[in-house]
């Protein structure tokens, strides 16, 4: 994934499909699903 198309995700010009949140997940080293719940709360 380009920068330009992180860029567009973040500020809701582009949308983010699953392929998309694919990449990153894996970029981030974290599961899926962790992308999909809400914030942590402490």
């Amino acid at each position: 994934m380009s920068n330009t198309m992180l860029s567009r995700i973040e500020r809701a010009q582009r949308r983010c499909d699953i392929d998309d949140l694919v990449a990153l997940a894996q970029a981030l080293h974290v599961p899926v699903p962790a992308l999909l719940r809400g914030p942590a709360t402490a």
